[in-house]
C-alpha cells in the first residue's frame, strides 16, 4: 500500500482519500479480511458486555461497533488500531451519566447518547484547533495508576453478576462498596449462575493460555448459550440478556434539554482525556512498529467522528481497544480497510444473528468483562516506579487509590491534576550542579563536568561553576537565585566569581531577567561577580532588549571564563571586559 506521509489541503482532514486510491488489493486485502474476522470474533461478545457496563441495551453495543470503525477508517491516520466499545470508557460513561439520570433507565440512554455526541464535538473542535500536543502532558505513571484503578473497579462491579446476587446499592458506590456488597450477600448466591460465571471465566483464561490465537470470548459465549438452553437454566434463576432488537440503527438526536447538555460538559471533557491518552499511545506504538507516523490532531478529529456517529446511531462513547488492536495486528492487518470490513460483518450480525444471543447468561458477560480488563491489573507496573522515581510512584499510587476510594471522575481529576503538578514541580525545581575540571588521560582533552557524576573533578579556589538545567522563567526564577546562594555557601573557599554555564538555558522571561539582574547587583555588593558562559544567541537577544538589565559578564565558553578568572590579579575586584563574541554557544567541551 502506498501512502503520502504529509497530505495537504482537504486530504489532511480526510486520510481515506489519500490511502484508498493506492490500496494494494492484491497483497493487502486478504490480510485485512482475516484481521476483520478475527476482531469480529472478539467484538461480538464484548460489544454486548460493554453495553451493559454503560447501562445501555445490548444492541447499542452493535450500533457503536458498526459506525465507529467506519468513521475511524475515513478520518484516522493509524493503520492498525480498532475503535469501538471499550470497558474503561463504558464504565466511565455510566459514571458521568448515572448521577444526572437518577435511576431513570430511559433518561440514562438519552444522556449516554448525548455524551457520546458531545465527546465527538469536543474532539473535532480540539483537532481543528490543533490541540493534539496535550497527549504529551499526561504522565504515564499517573495514567497507569488511573487505568489500573478503572480495571479493578470494573472487575469488582461485575462480581455480583458472577455470583447471581442482586445489586442492592446499600454500600457506597466504589470498589470497596462493590466488594462489600458481594461478601455480605454471599448467602444469596445463585449456584447455577456461579457455576456458569466461574466456568466461563476459567475457560477464558485456559484458552487464552493454551491457544491464544483462538477467539476465546466467542467460543465461551456460544458454549454458555448452549448450556443455558439445553438445561433450561433460566428457570433456575440464571439471568440472560433476553431479546435483542434486530435491524440497522437510524440516526437520531437525544431528547434532552439544554441544561442537561451543559451538565454533561465536565464529564465529557474527562472522557475525552481518557480516550485520547490511551488512543494516541497505542497509535504511536503501532506506527513505530510499522514505520509510519500518525497525526495527533487528525486522530482527535477521527475519534470525534467515531464518537459523534456512535451517539447519533444510538450507541455510547467509544475508544481504542488495545486487545482487539493487538489481535488485528497479529492477524496481519495492513490498513483501515480492515475496519471497513469489520463494519460489514457487524451489519450481518445485526440483521441476521442477534437471535442467537438471547440466551446468553449475564454471568458469562461478566466473565468476559473481567477477563478483558485482567491484563490491565498489574501491580508490578506501578511498583517498578518505586525504584526509578519515587514521585512517579506516589503519583501512580494516588491516581489508583483515588479511583478506588472515590468515583472514576474524581479519580480522573486527581490523575490530571497530578500530571500537571508533576510538570510544574519538575520545571520549577530543575536539576543544577557544580562543575569541576576533568582531563582525559589519553587525549589530554579538558572538560567541565558535574561533580555529582565526576566527584574526582577538580575545582578552582575562588571560582564556582554552576550548570542550571532548565529555561529561566517566573516559576523557577527564585529557585535559581536560591541555588546560586546554596552553591556559594557550600563552596570550600569563599568565591570571588560565580560562573553560570548557560548551555541548557534556551529561554528567559521578564521575571527571570529581573531576578538575574538583581542577583548580579546583590552579589557584586558582596564582593562576588556573576559571569555567564555559553549564553544562547536567542537568550542574549532578549537581554539586549531590556535597557535596565544589569548584565553579568559573558564568555563564549566555560574554558574562556576559567582562563579569564585565572588571569585576574589576586586583589582585583573588577571583572574583565566581555569578549566580543559573548553570545557564542558552539564550544561543546565547555
Amino acid at each position: 500500500m502506498t501512502s503520502v506521509e504529509s497530505p495537504t489541503g482537504w486530504r489532511r482532514y480526510l486520510p481515506i482519500a489519500d490511502w484508498l486510491p493506492g490500496y494494494d488489493w492484491g497483497g493487502s486485502l486478504r490480510f485485512d479480511l482475516i484481521a476483520a474476522l478475527t476482531v469480529w470474533a472478539l467484538l461480538v461478545p464484548e460489544a454486548m458486555a460493554y453495553a451493559s457496563l454503560a447501562g445501555m441495551p445490548a444492541e447499542t453495543g452493535f450500533y457503536a461497533s458498526l459506525v465507529a470503525p467506519l468513521a475511524y477508517a475515513v478520518f484516522g491516520t493509524s493503520r492498525q488500531i480498532n475503535v469501538g466499545p471499550s470497558s474503561s470508557v463504558a464504565v466511565l460513561s455510566l459514571a458521568v451519566v448515572a448521577p444526572l439520570a437518577g435511576g431513570d433507565a430511559d433518561l440514562t440512554i438519552q444522556l449516554t447518547v448525548a455524551l457520546a455526541i458531545l465527546v465527538g464535538v469536543i474532539f473535532i473542535l480540539s483537532g481543528i484547533a490543533r490541540l493534539g500536543f496535550i497527549a504529551d502532558f499526561m504522565s504515564k505513571p499517573v495514567l497507569d495508576g488511573f487505568i489500573m484503578g478503572i480495571a479493578l473497579v470494573i472487575a469488582a462491579g461485575q462480581l455480583h453478576k458472577l455470583f447471581g446476587i442482586e445489586s442492592t446499592g446499600e454500600f457506597v458506590d466504589n470498589f470497596f462498596g462493590d466488594i462489600a456488597e458481594v461478601i455480605t450477600h454471599l448467602d444469596e448466591t445463585n449456584v447455577p449462575t456461579l457455576i456458569i460465571g466461574v466456568g466461563s471465566l476459567a475457560l477464558l483464561f485456559i484458552i487464552g493460555r493454551v491457544a491464544p490465537q483462538i477467539p476465546a470470548a466467542l467460543i465461551v459465549t456460544f458454549l454458555a448459550i448452549i448450556v443455558v438452553s439445553v438445561f433450561d437454566l433460566e428457570d433456575e434463576g440464571v439471568h440472560v440478556i433476553g431479546e435483542i432488537s434486530a435491524g440497522l440503527p437510524s440516526l437520531g438526536w437525544p431528547d434532552i434539554g439544554l441544561d442537561a447538555w451543559i451538565d454533561l460538559i465536565p464529564g465529557a471533557i474527562g472522557v475525552v482525556i481518557v480516550i485520547f491518552a490511551g488512543t494516541i499511545g497505542t497509535a504511536r506504538t503501532y506506527a513505530d512498529k510499522h514505520k509510519y507516523k500518525v497525526d495527533a490532531n487528525q486522530e482527535m478529529i477521527a475519534l470525534g467522528a467515531s464518537n459523534a456517529f456512535a451517539g447519533l446511531a444510538g450507541g455510547f462513547s467509544v475508544d481504542t481497544s488495545i486487545s482487539r488492536t493487538a489481535a488485528g495486528d497479529q492477524a496481519g492487518q495492513k490498513s483501515q480497510f480492515a475496519s471497513i470490513a469489520l463494519s460489514g460483518a457487524v451489519v450481518i450480525t445485526i440483521l441476521f444473528l442477534t437471535g442467537l444471543f438471547e440466551n446468553l447468561p449475564e454471568a458469562t458477560l461478566a466473565a468476559i468483562v473481567i477477563h478483558a480488563v485482567w491484563h490491565l491489573i498489574d501491580f508490578n507496573k506501578i511498583a517498578r516506579y518505586w525504584n526509578i522515581r519515587r514521585d512517579d510512584f506516589w503519583a501512580a499510587f494516588v491516581a489508583l487509590v483515588g479511583v478506588l476510594l472515590f468515583d472514576i471522575l474524581i479519580g480522573l481529576a486527581l490523575a490530571v491534576g497530578l500530571s500537571l503538578l508533576l510538570i510544574i514541580a519538575r520545571i520549577s525545581r530543575p536539576h543544577w550542579s557544580v562543575l569541576g575540571r576533568t582531563v582525559d588521560t589519553e587525549s589530554g582533552e579538558v572538560a567541565y563536568q558535574s561533580l555529582d557524576t565526576q566527584p574526582d573533578a577538580s575545582t578552582i579556589p575562588g571560582l564556582v561553576i554552576i550548570r542550571f538545567e532548565a529555561d529561566l522563567f517566573f516559576a523557577n526564577a527564585d529557585v535559581f537565585a536560591d541555588d546560586v546562594r546554596t552553591a556559594i555557601r557550600e563552596a570550600d573557599t569563599p568565591p570571588r566569581v560565580i560562573l553560570i554555564d548557560a548551555e541548557s538555558i534556551n529561554d528567559i522571561d521578564t521575571t527571570a531577567l529581573d531576578m538575574v539582574s538583581k542577583l548580579t547587583v546583590d552579589l557584586r555588593s558582596e564582593g562576588i561577580e556573576m559571569w555567564v558562559a555559553r549564553l544562547k544567541t536567542s537568550v542574549a537577544a532578549i537581554t539586549e532588549r531590556a535597557p535596565d538589565y544589569e548584565a553579568p559578564t559573558t564568555f563564549p565558553s566555560v574554558r574562556a571564563a576559567v582562563q579569564a578568572f585565572q588571569e585576574l590579579p589576586e586583589d582585583s575586584e573588577d571583572a574583565p571586559a566581555s569578549p566580543d563574541d559573548e553570545a557564542q554557544d558552539d564550544d561543546p567541551s565547555g
